[in-house]
Formats: C-alpha cells, sequence, structure tokens
C-alpha cells in the first residue's frame, strides 16, 4: 500500500488539496520516490516574527504536526465527506490472512490436551472463568458417542490447531469434519443432550470464526444465528437450572448484544465482487442474527453479577436510533429524560467482585462502564449537554488504558480507541493491543486495530468535527465481513 505524509498547518493560507474550494487548513500531501530511503522528516523552522513589544515569536511551529495516511485513507475521507460519484464504491478495508503453509499434523490427545490447558483460556466469554467454560464444553463432548457429541469434539479440536499454529490445513479440515458431523445429527431427532451439543459446537465454530479475524472469517453470524435458532426450538432457555447449560446461554449472550452493537454500524452497500472474492463476501444483514425480525439471547438464569454491565450495553444499543430525528420539544424532553436515566444508570452500576476475579477485573469493569459512557454521549449528539463530564471520562479511561497490563476486551478498546487524538494517547491504545495479542486468553485486533487506525486517519484529515455516528458507521461498513467486538 502506498502510504504518504500529509503535513498540516492551520496557520496556512494555501488552499487544502483535498479540495481546491477551500481557503486555509491546508494539508500538503508529499509522497516518497522510488527508492528514497529516507525515514525522517527534516523541516527548517520559518523565521522568527516579532511583535509589537519586540518579543520574538514563531506563529506557525506549535500548529505544524505531520499525520501519517495511506492512499485508501484519503479515498475513504473523500467518499466519507462528500458525494461520490455514481458507480463509485466504497474502498474495502482488507485483513489479511494468518495462513501457516506447514502441513502440521498434531494427535487428537495432544490437541485436546492443549485445549484444556490453554486454547481454552481464549474463548470469549462474560463475568465466568473461560478455563471453566472450556471445562464445561469437554463435559458436554464426551457425554455421548452420537454424531452431536463428535462435531463438539471436533470443533474443541479445530479451535484447539487454531489457537496452536494459526489458520493451518489441520485445523480446516477439523472445522469441515465438524460441520459434517452437524449435517448428520441434523437429520435425526434432536432431544435435549443433543440440542445443548448443538449449541456448543455452533459457538465452538463461531470462536472459530473470530479467532484469527480475516477477510474469511464472516460464518460466525451465522453459527451465531443457528445456535440461537436451536436454543428457541429446544426450549433450552426455559429448563430448570443446570451449571452447564447456564455457562452456555450467558457465553450466547455476550456474543448476541455485541454482534447488535456491529450491525448498527455495519452497513455494506451493494458490492459486485469478483469470482475470487465472492466465497469470502460478506453475508448481507438481513442474513444475520441480530436483525430485528429474529431471535434475541437471554442470559441464563444464574447470570453472573459482571454480565450486568452486557445487560446495560444491550440497553444502549436499543435506546440509540440509526440516526437522531426531528423531535417535538415535548418528545426531545422525554428522549432526554430516559438517556439520562439511563446514563446514571451505567454510572452508578456496582459489580460485585467474586473469588476468581483477577487483580485487574475492577479496572476492567470501570473501563466497560467508561465506554458505555462515552458512546452513550457521542452517539446522542451530546444530548445531555454534558462534554466536560465526558471528556473527565476520557482522560480517566486512557489512564486506565495506560495502567492496564492487558485487555482482551475489544469493545472498550475499540470504543475509547476512538477518542485518541494525541500520538501519545493512540501509541497507548496500540502498546495494550500488541501486549494484549501476546496473551494465551486474546483474540485477533487484526479488526479493531485497522479500524482505528482508519479512523483516526479520518480524524486527522478533517477539516472539522466529523458526525460521530456517520464516522464509525461508514469505516466500520468499508469491512467486507461484520467486526465482532467481543
Amino acid at each position: 500500500m502506498l502510504h504518504f505524509t500529509a503535513e498540516y498547518d492551520p496557520s496556512d493560507d494555501q488552499p487544502c488539496p483535498l479540495d481546491p474550494r477551500s481557503r486555509g487548513s491546508a494539508i500538503r500531501l508529499s509522497w516518497p520516490y522510488a527508492g528514497n530511503s529516507r525515514r525522517a522528516v527534516v523541516a527548517k523552522l520559518p523565521s522568527l516574527v516579532r511583535n509589537r513589544n519586540g518579543a520574538a515569536r514563531n506563529p506557525h511551529t506549535h500548529n505544524a504536526r505531520i499525520v501519517h495516511v495511506s492512499y485508501q485513507d484519503v479515498e475513504l475521507h473523500y467518499h466519507l465527506t462528500r458525494s461520490p460519484s455514481k458507480g463509485c464504491t466504497r474502498p474495502v478495508l482488507e485483513l489479511p490472512l494468518a495462513w501457516n503453509p506447514v502441513n502440521l499434523e498434531v494427535g487428537h490427545r495432544d490437541l485436546f490436551q492443549y485445549f484444556q490447558r490453554t486454547a481454552s483460556r481464549s474463548l470469549a466469554t462474560f463475568g465466568r472463568d473461560p478455563t471453566e467454560l472450556g471445562n464445561t464444553l469437554i463435559r458436554i463432548a464426551l457425554a455421548s458417542n452420537t454424531a452431536s457429541a463428535t462435531a463438539v469434539l471436533q470443533s474443541l479440536l479445530a479451535l484447539s490447531a487454531l489457537h496452536r499454529h494459526d489458520v493451518s490445513s489441520q485445523a480446516v479440515e477439523l472445522k469441515i469434519s465438524a460441520l459434517k458431523a452437524l449435517a448428520d445429527a441434523s437429520g435425526t431427532h434432536i432431544g435435549t443432550t443433543d440440542a445443548i451439543q448443538h449449541v456448543a459446537a455452533g459457538m465452538l465454530l463461531c470462536s472459530f470464526e473470530i479467532h484469527q479475524s480475516s477477510c474469511t472469517s464472516g460464518e460466525w453470524t451465522c453459527y451465531l444465528r443457528g445456535v440461537k435458532d436451536v436454543i428457541q426450538a429446544a426450549g433450552l432457555d426455559n429448563l430448570p437450572h443446570d451449571c452447564d447449560l447456564a455457562a452456555l446461554l450467558d457465553w450466547v449472550y455476550y456474543h448476541d448484544v455485541l454482534a447488535r452493537f456491529s450491525l448498527r454500524h455495519w452497513r455494506r452497500e451493494p458490492t459486485t465482487y469478483n469470482s475470487s472474492a465472492s466465497s469470502s463476501a460478506a453475508p448481507s444483514p438481513s442474513s444475520i442474527s441480530s436483525t430485528p425480525a429474529s431471535i434475541r439471547a437471554e442470559p441464563s438464569q444464574a447470570a453472573p453479577p459482571a454480565l450486568a454491565l452486557i445487560e446495560q450495553l444491550s440497553e444502549v444499543c436499543d435506546a440509540i436510533p440509526d440516526r437522531l430525528a426531528p423531535m417535538t420539544s415535548a418528545n426531545r424532553d422525554d428522549y432526554k429524560t430516559f438517556i439520562q436515566v439511563l446514563d446514571w444508570r451505567i454510572r452508578s452500576m456496582r459489580v460485585a467482585t467474586t473469588a476468581d476475579d483477577s487483580a485487574d477485573t475492577p479496572l476492567l469493569t470501570e473501563l466497560y462502564q467508561l465506554a458505555m459512557l462515552v458512546y452513550l454521549n457521542r452517539a446522542t449528539e451530546n444530548l445531555l449537554n454534558q462534554w466536560p463530564r465526558t471528556q473527565r471520562q476520557i482522560d480517566r479511561a486512557f489512564a486506565i488504558l495506560a495502567q492496564l497490563d492487558s485487555c482482551d476486551r475489544q469493545f472498550p478498546v475499540f470504543i475509547l480507541g476512538c477518542e485518541a487524538k494525541s500520538d501519545e494517547q493512540r501509541a497507548v491504545v496500540l502498546d495494550l493491543t500488541d501486549r494484549a495479542e501476546k496473551g494465551v486468553s486474546s483474540r485477533s485486533f487484526n479488526h479493531v486495530r485497522r479500524l482505528l487506525q482508519a479512523i483516526w486517519a479520518q480524524d486527522d484529515l478533517a477539516e472539522g468535527d466529523i458526525n460521530y455516528w456517520d464516522k464509525l458507521s461508514y469505516v466500520i461498513g468499508c469491512c467486507r465481513i461484520m467486526p465482532t467486538f467481543v
């Protein structure tokens, strides 16, 4: 990808190259020549200017800054801020596929043990110990010798192989074996045990897809929808309390709420893909599990206290329309009161700690609350007129981000990362994602990192503030597949 440097000087009176009609706020674009090995830009400071008192001052130095953007960022900026010409489609944010070409055939026993000890720690659940969830999945896989149980076991081994060696032929073959076992099981009568095994296998396949985010991992929404269909058809959410089933239901609920958040901003334009890309094309929003007409997952009756945060996020998603429509004075006052109550409920929430919580759990809980509060205020266009409080919340959030050793929760990292304006703040976010990915409990931050870099570039290229909802929706909509922020 071609990268160039944009030098921005608000005091410059030259028209901006991105808009020949503009006056002032010039952005000068410079491309490196072929073979140019220079890695730094050295500028001679302008001559000092003296004021009436004779004191020297330099009106340009403190305003000039360098931004690093790509050709695609400028193209995206054009599409976001102007009406593109007919037939011109928006850019697509591509993600690389981490394919391991080495033909590794690890024994199933080794993969099983690796899942139990290591890979299960990467399962994206909330308020529950992922290792305990892994043990639950093992019990479900070994509960019988049916095709449904085989599907759970093969899905478990596929995720283990993926976690251990990235995307490899063995991981893909195990995933295909799991799908074949699910197909065989679907042709027979499905009882309660089989239904639970279907849910477990579906969520493991969903986890397989989101572990290494790439442009070929868009099937996670289909697995999530299938899981919710099985839960409703079998009435699993109405069964008497069972610890293993409760862990599964809460796992599904967490993914479903975050999928609903993603869907609110992921709006793909109709695009004609070539034949080589058709297999990885994203499903349309109408086929995704979180459309209004589809089933919503519900938490279990024994949900952990921390899951109340996700319930609040679900309410935030419901409270904010796609775009604030014009309201009468009375309706606006009612809506403002509703948002005030929701804001207060998030701020006043206190999540009880448990013996299994880590030392960073209170900070991670606070970070989630801050992310929801910032998103609520920004998405409602500062309806509550409390920008100073929101800025304090952002400052507090970055203090926490700098303090954490790791954070594998992608929603708060993304929402708060969008507020990073300085290089120092952006470095804090990128350093945190790098540290998180080195841990065995983390999933790929490919989508989050790529989206944040695109949003930062739009902030740098913009001549003023960009509508928050439009910016997030446009950039997220440039993803070929719908991202998840679990």
